[in-house]
């Protein structure tokens, strides 16, 4: 009887401490529809000016007239987007990497690396379009500069910053973590790494629409430009809603892709 009873009041003690399955998933789904119900709180409660809220209907009926497709704008973006992030994130960790193994090269590389990561990526987008005109080369090698110094940083330090327990294992060995690059340091920055990765996206979606806005016939930054021109702030809407999803879009898929890769944690 004894047993029973503990067995039981160890159930609804562990059953005391889990969460509520049902509420757990309804918050998000609250969190998701909340925007929209305020938007059209305010639309149609407070009756504000469509020069500066418009309403729900005209951004939807903009999604079917835009010509080209919305969908092709967000499509030309998100190409853009995801080479120019993926070769940033590689040109920075190769670079934060190489800065690690050599002593030499990182007092030679360091004050570049400093100087160029304090310019803000929007600054940069002049000189690319003086250099490269309005070519889809120079978009991408705008996010590539835009997201590589920042991340090679990262890179460095997260390497440099490792564990006491780790820094005496290699000394206890007598191994360079340097000479285990497969073993020990890809590893240690998957470990580290991915709130910079995070991070560097939404740097790289500013640095795409900007060069979008600055020069370019297709894309969410150019359907941006064109409706601010003709005072479209319905279509302004419709882009930066797109963009808010995409964003959210991919974040997910990396976080997840990521979490997957270091299973070991």
């Amino acid at each position: 009887m004894n047993t029973v009873t503990t067995a039981q009041d160890t159930a609804s003690s562990k059953m005391a401490g889990k969460p509520n399955n049902t509420a757990s998933h309804l918050v998000p789904i609250i969190g998701i529809i909340l925007m929209p119900v305020i938007w059209v709180a305010l639309k149609y409660f407070t009756h504000v000016s469509d020069r500066y809220l418009p309403a729900p209907t005209d951004v939807i009926r903009a999604a079917t007239e835009i010509d080209p497709s919305v969908i092709i704008h967000a499509s030309c973006t998100t190409v853009r987007l995801v080479l120019g992030f993926l070769a940033g994130t590689l040109a920075g960790v190769i670079l934060g990497i190489t800065t690690f193994n050599s002593k030499t090269f990182a007092r030679l590389i360091s004050p570049t690396i400093a100087s160029m990561r304090s310019i803000p990526a929007i600054a940069i987008v002049p000189f690319f379009i003086l250099w490269f005109g309005f070519s889809e080369t120079g978009r991408i090698l705008m996010v590539v500069m835009g997201i590589a110094f920042n991340l090679a940083v990262a890179t460095y330090q997260a390497l440099s910053n490792m564990p006491e327990k780790h820094k005496i294992l290699f000394k206890s060995f007598d191994i360079s973590p340097r000479s285990l690059t497969w073993e020990y340091v890809i590893p240690r920055l998957m470990e580290t790494l991915l709130p910079t990765v995070r991070f560097s996206l939404s740097t790289a979606m500013g640095v795409v629409i900007a060069s979008e806005l600055l020069g370019s016939q297709i894309g969410l930054g150019y359907l941006m430009q064109t409706a601010r021109s003709t005072f479209s702030m319905h279509v302004i809407f419709l882009a930066t809603i797109i963009l808010g999803l995409l964003n959210a879009f991919v974040d997910f898929v990396l976080t997840r892709a990521w979490n997957r890769a270091v299973y070991w944690r």
